[in-house]
């Protein structure tokens, strides 16, 4: 069974809940307005537990070159070939321009944590593309197990230092290779049971990770390598992947789907934009065995309020909870003002049932008093959500 997609959850602002039954004129009557706070993600090394060992291999292969093996030498691709179409022409790093900082190691993360990688910038038109190659964990495979560090993250900061705008757009051209397999098929979770070769994905159809098989066979596919395409709210999402075959060669920007006939490809895109002088884009992609997922995207939830919220009365807070990952815990604040009445501070979000898409976490409050109150639910994954709830007191 393919893992499931994960689900973003779009912020809601809404005004006026108090509203409910009519009241009698003796009695005094309340407004509330209820918003958002933009979702505040941290870094932690806790999500699902990691085993910090490195169970991929990755190397530079050249400028903007990547090279990702098995720990054991076994190979899983041929190429990758990085492509920009700046002010519509397509262009290879190296093409024109100069380099800054060729495969430099990286520096530490804001915790002080080593990161295992290398950067690279290329500065071309008054463009700075700057290459960040790092080892990734993966999602868990399943409740209390660990996330193994066996992929390898490559994202690109693209910064337009000119004085006018610019047009860009980035595609990443894969020569596919599985262990011995050069004409590797395709498998997504948007097509589930099925083979892929020789198709374009995209809007509906475009997954959040596309899976090469050493074997043409769903039940016996030998070796599976994985290309993550959805990479958290920070990197802007892949629009379009084309699964082709070499014969059809990388030299048009816009690759055409063709059956693999023995030496699979593969392209992905991110939409051509226009940049305005100062303005910067943030592009990833992860590949190796394991299933990349952002710390933010694991666990994903929604916070909603029900009920009233006027002095004395009870309402709900809800979390829904996507793809929640093993351990996670949810963890509610609230501010002075506002009485929990039903369930615990903290709560542990359970693990998802067969048929389930996401699950919900319940807390029973009662505000006392008018005023402005933050209301906090803090996941142990990284992410927290506040609703700023505000009680006025109408004469």
């Amino acid at each position: 069974m393919l893992p499931r997609l994960l689900v973003p959850f779009a912020s809601l602002v809404l005004v006026g809940l108090a509203g409910g039954a009519a009241q009698s004129s003796d009695k005094p009557k309340f407004r509330v307005k209820i918003a958002d706070e933009k979702a505040i993600v941290t870094e932690n090394d806790d999500i699902g537990a990691i085993d910090p060992t490195q169970r991929i291999s990755f190397a530079s292969g050249g400028t903007f070159y990547v090279n990702i093996r098995t720990l054991q030498g076994q190979t899983l691709h041929l190429s990758h070939f990085p492509q920009f179409l700046i002010n519509n022409v397509p262009m290879q790093p190296g093409q024109g321009g100069r380099f800054e900082g060729v495969n430099a190691p990286l520096k530490k993360a804001a915790t002080g944590k080593a990161r295992n990688g290398y950067a690279s910038t290329w500065i071309i038109n008054d463009l700075r593309i700057t290459q960040t190659v790092t080892l990734h964990p993966a999602k868990a495979k399943g409740a209390g197990q660990k996330r193994l560090m066996n992929t390898v993250l490559v994202a690109y900061t693209i910064e337009n230092t000119a004085q006018r705008s610019q047009t860009i757009g980035a595609r990443i051209c894969m020569d596919t290779y599985v262990i011995d397999n050069d004409g590797c098929i395709f498998a997504a979770p948007t097509h589930p049971n099925k083979l892929l070769d020789g198709i374009v994905l995209k809007d509906k159809t475009l997954p959040a990770y596309v899976q090469m098989l050493q074997r043409p066979d769903l039940r016996n596919p030998g070796y599976i390598s994985h290309l993550s395409l959805d990479m958290g709210s920070r990197y802007e999402k892949v629009t379009k992947c084309v699964l082709s075959s070499l014969r059809v060669g990388f030299t048009n920007w816009e690759m055409v789907p063709a059956q693999a006939m023995g030496d699979s490809a593969i392209s992905f895109y991110w939409a051509t934009k226009e940049m305005k002088p100062g303005s910067k884009r943030e592009l990833a992609y992860a590949y190796g065995e394991g299933i990349a997922v952002a710390p933010e995207s694991e666990g994903r939830f929604q916070m909603a309020l029900g009920g009233s919220c006027e002095p004395g009365k009870t309402f709900t807070i809800s979390a829904v909870v996507a793809d929640p990952p093993p351990g996670q815990t949810l963890s509610l604040e609230l501010p002075t003002g506002i009485q929990r009445l039903e369930a615990k501070t903290v709560q542990p979000v359970a693990p998802l049932a067969e048929d389930q898409e996401s699950t919900t976490v319940l807390w029973k409050c009662r505000v006392s008093e008018p005023g402005v109150f933050p209301i906090r639910i803090r996941s142990s994954t990284g992410v927290t959500q506040t609703k700023i709830v505000t009680v006025t007191a109408e004469r």
